[in-house]
């Protein structure tokens, strides 16, 4: 449960950081939230939808999950209009290096890019939101582990699919996400931008998974604006934030985070929202912007509490243009 030292820690913010993050006129970007929280809700994809625009949220990340329950993307494109959401972006996934079985893939590239085409563009999206593919942590447990060859393959399979998605009016976004073949490690996503086309690869701001590879979300933005084609915002306990405890990386492993949640409620942890936002302000930022969480463990509260909560502090601490509350 959400107690009141989080609740009232979450609320506060201090006038410099009120300063940075207020609201400027023709703030272009909007609020959209993942759909991973909501999984485990009957009634999909409405429950889904309906949630995320009771709390005046504008879009949400449409995935291959959520429209397979209502049968396609035309009727998922239906249902998002009929609750006055759009598709902020739509999340997709592939084997997109592997040696042992280059067949897998060619069957990603074409798969991203009819992915592109047949289901983003329908349900009116235009971004194509990927993970790459899961890093073998016992081979590889520590970040930059690419040879200059390897590095290369994977570049071009993302230029290829980056192409074949902006034909379809599509960008390609790939998620530097801990864990997989791009961690967040500075000199690890240095590498791979310098070899991709800088107008068909585009990368995912998350500020967690930055946080907890060592990469301070802030600066990240500041350096790779022209190449952010998505923002989730998630928080993360303070001993992992670069800016708060200096923490450099590599990340906590994966079952670190299935025993114990590394992610922290929306700005009680280690994670400087206010400043993120403001730099994304500074540079003119017109995407979205969604907030990214799993589906609730025991303790965490309601999905009400805390999508209330949430909304709360968006609009308390970062000026956030979510619409009205509507009334159930």
């Amino acid at each position: 449960m959400l107690n009141r030292r989080d609740f009232l820690k979450a609320s506060i913010v201090s006038a410099a950081a009120f300063r940075a993050a207020q609201a400027m006129p023709g703030d272009r970007f909007r609020w959209a939230c993942t759909s991973g929280m909501f999984r485990n809700m009957e009634g999909q994809p409405d429950s889904t939808l309906k949630t995320i625009s009771d709390y005046g949220f504008q879009g949400v990340e449409a995935t291959l999950e959520l429209e397979k329950t209502c049968g396609s993307a035309k009727e998922l494109k239906s249902r998002m209009d009929k609750y006055n959401i759009a598709c902020a972006n739509y999340w997709g996934g592939g084997e997109y290096y592997d040696p042992q079985h280059p067949e897998k893939v060619r069957a990603t590239v074409a798969d991203n890019i009819a992915l592109a085409r047949d289901h983003v563009a329908v349900c009116g999206g235009r971004v194509l939101k990927v993970n790459l593919t899961w890093r073998d942590l016992t081979a590889h447990p520590v970040p930059n582990w690419w040879t200059t060859e390897e590095m290369g393959v994977l570049a071009k399979t993302l230029n290829e699919i980056g192409k074949g998605c902006m034909d379809a009016g599509v960008k390609f976004t790939f998620h530097p996400h801990n864990w997989t073949l791009i961690d967040t490690n500075s000199a690890e996503v240095k590498r791979i931008m310098d070899l991709t086309d800088p107008r068909y690869v585009f990368m995912v701001a998350d500020t967690a998974h930055l946080s907890l590879g060592g990469t301070d979300p802030i600066q990240f933005v500041n350096d790779w604006f022209p190449r952010i084609g998505d923002v989730h915002l998630k928080d993360v306990i303070v001993k992992y934030s670069p800016a708060k405890s200096g923490w450099k990386g590599p990340a906590p492993s994966k079952e670190e985070h299935e025993r114990d949640n590394l992610y922290k409620q929306l700005g009680t942890g280690g994670v400087d929202f206010p400043g993120v936002i403001a730099a994304l302000r500074k540079h003119g930022y017109d995407g979205w912007v969604s907030l990214d969480f799993d589906p609730l463990r025991p303790g965490d509260g309601t999905i009400p509490e805390n999508m209330a909560f949430r909304r709360k502090y968006l609009i308390d601490n970062l000026h956030a243009s979510l619409r009205e509350m509507k009334s159930n």
